[in-house]
């Protein structure tokens, strides 16, 4: 085995240089291989991959108009926004709308700079009005730099809106004078019997025959009574129709009377018919049940006398009040 080595004094240095020199030496670290092999980083911030390039321009993410479709003088929808602009924080936006087809400008709506990626409610000016007609609104946006809003088949940032004229009032209803409606004579079969066999009211006046109806008048008097109480004949006859309406009269039988009449008994309980178009009846037999068929609100009878014949050519109906009242007096 050698020697171990020794550091020999230089005799060309003093003491103290000897010794600083000495200090030096064992202060400083020996290289590694490997990093006497890596380059050296240059000045400045080394580049990182993982950060996103910024986007050349922003894009409207949103812009919905609610409701799209609407009736003037109603309440003007609500806008909503949102725009995304990768890398980029704020941009800048207004809202313009334009009334077609000649794009002239209702309302200019500034929005100053919005933070991208959030959604915004866009507050319509004061005393802004939308006449009836057909409105696009476009959304306008503008960064930092001066780029400008990129606009896409998915993301065009603009909606449409249309406006619909409110329609006028129907007129109001005025009955003709009670002197002026045909009331009902006795019959010339003598007594009927009452077409409802239960209790019952004969309601108020807007029961009666005349009253005011949405573009007609009522031309029948409504009989109140309970769910499932039997309606009847007053006279003998033969049943000329039965039949189901809707939104109308509901269930409903017509019986061709003897004392040349027609009568009409509607709104009965869903097949509860118990005559057939073409049967014979005889007074007071049963037909059907009272209900609340068709376009009505509680159970009643709708009751009609028609003179000439129910509906057909020179048929008017007569107030059957004088009737029921002299029936209900039996």
């Amino acid at each position: 085995m050698g020697d171990p080595a020794v550091i020999r004094p230089n005799a060309s240095l003093g003491p103290a240089a000897l010794v600083v020199a000495f200090l030096l030496a064992a202060a400083s670290p020996a290289p590694s291989p490997a990093a006497s092999i890596e380059p050296r980083a240059s000045g400045g911030a080394s580049f990182d991959p993982s950060v996103p390039a910024p986007a050349k321009r922003p894009l409207a993410s949103q812009l919905s108009a609610s409701p799209r479709e609407t009736v003037a003088g109603d309440a003007l929808p609500g806008l909503r926004f949102r725009i995304r602009q990768r890398g980029v924080d704020r941009v800048q936006a207004r809202i313009v709308v334009v009334r077609l087809p000649r794009n002239a400008a209702i309302a200019r709506i500034p929005l100053g700079w919005v933070k991208t990626g959030t959604s915004y409610k866009a507050p319509w000016p004061a005393g802004t009005r939308l006449p009836a007609g057909r409105y696009v609104v476009r959304l306008h946006v503008k960064d930092s730099r001066g780029r400008t809003l990129r606009r896409t088949a998915r993301s065009p940032g603009r909606t449409r809106v249309i406006v619909r004229g409110r329609k006028a009032p129907p007129p109001p209803f005025v009955p003709a004078p009670a002197t002026a409606l045909p009331a009902s004579t006795p019959s010339p079969a003598g007594p009927g019997v009452f077409p409802v066999a239960g209790a019952y009211t004969l309601g108020g006046s807007d029961s009666r025959f005349g009253a005011g109806r949405r573009g007609h008048i009522h031309e029948g008097h409504d009989i109140s009574a309970a769910a499932g109480t039997p309606v009847v004949a007053p006279y003998a006859g033969r049943i000329a129709s039965v039949d189901y309406q809707a939104r109308g009269a509901g269930e409903y039988v017509v019986l061709d009377a003897v004392d040349g009449r027609d009568y009409f008994f509607a709104h009965c309980v869903r097949r509860s018919t118990t005559v057939a178009a073409g049967a014979a009846v005889a007074a007071g037999a049963p037909l059907c049940r009272v209900g609340r068929t068709g376009g009505v609100g509680g159970a009643h009878l709708h009751f009609e006398i028609w003179m000439v014949g129910w509906r057909v050519a020179g048929g008017f109906p007569v107030d059957p009040l004088p009737e029921l009242l002299a029936w209900a007096r039996r």
